[in-house]
């Protein structure tokens, strides 16, 4: 009942903004006023007071927020967008929440940990800006990586869970979200060395307190890449097929475990992933030609090379589309095709021919291509 009501509500909010200001929302209206007084607010976003930062490793770089009390919360698992103002335009970026849900519940506060990336422009502008940062703005949580709720007759199942650098923020939020352990849990965190395991402290703490829970350091500098197979068959009474599988790391990664863990007889609905860029497309073919239709009315031939997602090869052209995460989580990059076919990059699925919305960051030509910015 109080779903429908809070649903009526925003209805009607949005039709009274449509017929006061011609626009979905008051404050895109009120924008230009409310950005010369705060010029980082962004009125699609919650706003969040910048509480704290801390250096996990000298590559991954956790900022504690404290969201405005409009942000509802978020399951362990999801991931948000991240949005701040940089040299005079927004700029974005999808990171998982990297703190418990007791520590929402109970401070109001959210963690996210970013790896900074060399040619990543908002890791970046993170790590130089974040000492005179304030505030952030932030999405909504979203996505589907949460644990599954299990039935009473499947308490005892195994729970299998990789990280691959990184790949650690959602899990650890899970792991250290959990206040009644009914599973036998375990953790292959790969990484190059132990210096670059973020949360190592943590999870060691962990693993020697709860006795459901199982640690594997994999680091790869010394040891070489995990082999899963091989690694849950040598452990004393465990079935492939009686657990469920959690992977969060690049999509390649993931890929494989999956196609792995199949050959095995584990079916595809016990393996849940969060991704991490694309996977790479096998396509091979000539070259094809994207014509992007601007707002202005000019037309830019773009050569879209097969396996190459839009979004690159406009950039390489010199335009500016609009975007955000750049692998496919945020939307911010979604405009409308005209004609032509696409490769989904992530999904491997290619569209129809007539005019659709894809997302410029995980779609690639399959066909001459007309799109609308």
């Amino acid at each position: 009942m109080s779903k429908t009501i809070s649903l009526w509500g925003q209805s009607l909010y949005r039709q009274f903004s449509l017929m006061l200001a011609n626009q979905p929302k008051l404050g895109y209206y009120l924008h230009p006023l409310l950005n010369w007084n705060k010029p980082a607010l962004h009125p699609d976003y919650h706003s969040a007071r910048v509480v704290d930062f801390y250096w996990e490793t000298d590559q991954m770089l956790s900022v504690w927020l404290e969201p405005a009390s409009s942000w509802t919360g978020f399951t362990p698992g999801q991931h948000l967008l991240v949005t701040m103002l940089h040299k005079g335009r927004y700029i974005s970026r999808s990171f998982s929440i990297s703190s418990s849900s007791a520590l929402f519940a109970q401070q109001k506060q959210i963690r996210i940990s970013c790896r900074i990336q060399p040619q990543g422009e908002f890791t970046k502008a993170l790590a130089a800006g974040i000492s005179k940062l304030t505030h952030l703005n932030i999405s909504d949580a979203m996505g589907d990586f949460v644990l599954a709720t299990q039935a009473d007759t499947a308490l005892e199942q195994n729970i299998v869970m990789v990280a691959a650098g990184s790949g650690i923020t959602p899990l650890w939020s899970m792991l250290s979200s959990l206040r009644c352990w009914t599973s036998p849990i375990v953790l292959f965190y790969c990484v190059k060395n132990a210096a670059q395991a973020a949360f190592l402290a943590e999870l060691k703490l962990l693993a020697a307190k709860q006795p459901l829970f199982e640690l594997q350091l994999i680091e790869t500098a010394t040891c070489g890449r995990l082999n899963l197979v091989r690694q849950l068959k040598a452990k004393a009474g465990f079935s492939l097929t009686k657990a469920l599988y959690y992977f969060c790391g690049p999509a390649a990664m993931s890929r494989q475990y999956k196609d792995d863990l199949i050959q095995q007889g584990v079916p595809s609905t016990a393996m849940y992933a969060e991704l991490f860029g694309l996977a790479s497309a096998a396509s091979e073919g000539p070259v094809k030609q994207a014509l992007f239709m601007q707002q202005q009315g000019k037309v830019t031939a773009v050569e879209a090379a097969a396996g190459v997602p839009l979004l690159q090869a406009a950039e390489q052209q010199g335009l500016s589309p609009r975007f955000g995460c750049r692998i496919g989580v945020c939307y911010q990059c979604v405009c409308q095709k005209k004609s032509g076919q696409v490769l989904n990059l992530r999904t491997g699925q290619i569209s129809g021919d007539g005019p659709e919305q894809i997302q410029l960051c995980i779609s690639a030509a399959h066909s001459n291509l007309q799109i609308e910015l």
